[in-house]
C-alpha cells in the first residue's frame, strides 16, 4: 500500500505521506482564510463550513503566530470601518486574554502605540497611532491569495511569486489597476462579512483583492511562471 496521502502541500508543493517518520510533516488541513478570522461569536451564530486546503502541519504552524499577529494587530483598521465586526472581535479578545500568549501579544501591540504619526504630525486628542509589522501581515496575506487560488482554480504558486502587496484602508487607496478589475470578476467567498475577495487572471498574472471584515484591503498581484496545477 502506498504511503502517500494523495495530496500536495499547497504551501511548500511537496507531496503529504500517509504515515511519515516526522509527525510535523502529516497532513494537516489548513483554514482559508485561518480559522481564528472568524470571532467566537460568528462561529456559534453560524457554525461555517470553512475551506480548507491541505499542507504539512510543519507548513501550516509556521505561519501561527503571524496570523495571530495579523489578527490583533490589524484591528484598529476594522474599529475605524465597521465597528460591528470590531465589537465581535472585541469580545473574543476578551476570552482569548484568559491565555498568556494573547495579553503578551496585545501588550506589545499597544505598546508602541503612539499620539505622533511616522512623519511628526501630532494627532488630535483621544487619538493613536499603531506601528504594523508590514513584512509580517503581508506574509499572512499572501498565504491567504495562494490559498484562495489553490482552491478556486487548482494552483499553486510558491511566495516568491507574489510581486505587489499592498494594504488599502479605504476603497479610494485601492490602485486603478485593482478597481478596474472588479468589473471583470464576481465577488468570491464563503461568508463574506468575514472574508471575501475578487481574481482576475491577465496576461500571465494573477491580479486579487482580498476583503477582510468588509473593513480593508489587500491587494496583491501573483506572477505565474511558476504556478504548479494540482
Amino acid at each position: 500500500m502506498s504511503n502517500k496521502t494523495g495530496s500536495t502541500c499547497y504551501l511548500c508543493g511537496n507531496v503529504i505521506e500517509r504515515n511519515p517518520h516526522d509527525a510535523e510533516m502529516k497532513l494537516s488541513m489548513d483554514h482559508v482564510p485561518p480559522r481564528q478570522f472568524f470571532p467566537q461569536p460568528l462561529r456559534r451564530q453560524m457554525n461555517p463550513n470553512l475551506d480548507v486546503a491541505p499542507s504539512h502541519k510543519k507548513c501550516n504552524n509556521d505561519y501561527k503566530n503571524d496570523e495571530d499577529y495579523f489578527y490583533h494587530s490589524l484591528y484598529l483598521l476594522v474599529a475605524n470601518n465597521n465597528t460591528c465586526m470590531a465589537q465581535a472581535m472585541l469580545t473574543d479578545f476578551t476570552r482569548r486574554s484568559q491565555k498568556n500568549q494573547t495579553p503578551a501579544l496585545l501588550g506589545k501591540i499597544c505598546s508602541q502605540a503612539s499620539t505622533i504619526t511616522a512623519g511628526g504630525i501630532i494627532l488630535p486628542p483621544g487619538a493613536i497611532v499603531v506601528p504594523i509589522d508590514e513584512a509580517r501581515i503581508h506574509r499572512v496575506a499572501g498565504k491567504i491569495a495562494r490559498g484562495v487560488l489553490f482552491l478556486s482554480a487548482g494552483v499553486r504558486v510558491s511566495e516568491s511569486s507574489i510581486v505587489d502587496m499592498r494594504l488599502c484602508e479605504k476603497q479610494m487607496e485601492v490602485p486603478k489597476m485593482y478597481q478596474l478589475s472588479w468589473k471583470a470578476t464576481k465577488l468570491g467567498g464563503s461568508y463574506r462579512h468575514v472574508f471575501s475577495y475578487k481574481h482576475l487572471s491577465l496576461n500571465g498574472h494573477h491580479i486579487m483583492s482580498l476583503l477582510f471584515w468588509e473593513a480593508f484591503w489587500f491587494c496583491t498581484t501573483i506572477r505565474v511562471a511558476s504556478e504548479v496545477r494540482r
